[in-house]
């Protein structure tokens, strides 16, 4: 996983639990001697982040799942800050969501050769109703749906996501994402 979702998290953390909060996640982890920075172009073990938000999760007791959740909608709004050329003016969230695997995740793969981001396939249900099937060895679905949180909040729309597990050992690495568009 790339140093930019690490150093983003570790922003993420100070702005909503404070300095203290994200010097004891990054003690529990065993960063703290290397400063806890990250260089945004690197590539790090993708277990760290789950060993992060773990720690997170404990300091806060905020359960695993919606860390992730929480952390994704952050991400999704600064990535789209920094990379606003990306939104078209006529775009809307399903069009934008449509667009990931051939459009989005090609451009990241350029920028950060060696990304390994997960797959998706979509099923347009109709105008408020998208099926969206996540594929990924690193069973990050939570964090997804924060990313799709925030970018319905980027967006100016409010979503409900669903999520199924229907990967064959129920582990996490084949979901099916529902998303409603509620207004």
């Amino acid at each position: 996983m790339k140093g930019l979702i690490f150093s983003h998290l570790l922003t993420f953390v100070e702005k909503e639990y404070g300095d203290g909060s994200k010097t004891k996640m990054l003690e529990s982890a065993g960063r703290l001697s290397a400063d806890g920075s990250y260089i945004e172009s690197e590539s790090y073990p993708y277990e760290e982040i789950f060993h992060l938000a773990g720690n997170l999760s404990t300091i806060t007791n905020v359960s695993m799942a919606k860390t992730f959740e929480n952390f994704g909608e952050y991400l999704f709004i600064q990535l789209a800050k920094a990379f606003s050329q990306f939104f078209s003016p006529d775009e809307t969230l399903f069009g934008f969501l449509q667009k990931l695997e051939d459009h989005i995740h090609m451009e990241v793969r350029k920028k950060y050769p060696g990304a390994k981001l997960p797959g998706f396939d979509f099923e347009s249900i109709d105008e408020n109703n998208l099926k969206m099937i996540y594929k990924s060895e690193r069973a990050m679905s939570d964090f997804g749906i924060g990313m799709i949180q925030g970018a319905a909040i980027w967006f100016n729309r409010k979503v409900f996501v669903g999520k199924k597990d229907i990967s064959e050992k129920l582990d996490g690495t084949l979901v099916e994402l529902h998303v409603r568009i509620l207004w």
